[in-house]
């Protein structure tokens, strides 16, 4: 257990959740709801794309991103790494999601295909698993509030 990032957020409450004027057991509730929205590493292929989305959608946005790739050298690089038989891209890097943005504004994508994408890496989870914390019980918080 990491006592130093429970008392920390406990008592410094970061995301102002109010945790001051909580009971022990309301802190661990609000910790351990799942109300987080995080972004994590996805490589996904094409073969991964069909399989994770609705087929229609993820051949659609293949069709588009391969058209787009005799023009775009950028997507030309990402179609081979997609098609090409390695790991894919990471739909979770900073640098992919502000490329389909880019897509998206280009209107070489519609905003719900990006938003569809880039949903592949968003994750929810708790405060506490957010910060590598796990389940916390009343006891926990009670110990780290020095009660």
């Amino acid at each position: 257990m990491r006592w130093d990032v429970l008392r920390g957020e406990v008592l410094s409450d970061p995301l102002a959740r109010g945790y001051a004027s909580m009971t022990d057991e309301q802190v661990a509730a609000s910790l351990n709801t799942k109300d987080r929205q995080v972004v994590q590493l996805t490589l996904v292929t094409a073969k991964e794309l069909m399989a994770r989305m609705d087929p229609s959608v993820a051949a659609g946005i293949l069709q588009k991103l391969e058209s787009e790739a005799a023009n775009n050298p950028v997507v030309k690089w990402i179609m081979s790494f997609i098609t090409g038989g390695g790991e894919g891209i990471d739909l979770g890097h900073a640098n992919t999601r502000a490329q389909i943005d880019a897509l998206v504004a280009a209107g070489v994508l519609t905003a719900t295909e990006g938003a569809s994408l880039k949903a592949l890496a968003e994750r929810t989870v708790s405060r506490a698993e957010e910060l590598g914390l796990p389940e916390i019980k009343p006891w926990m918080v009670a110990h780290v509030r020095g009660s």
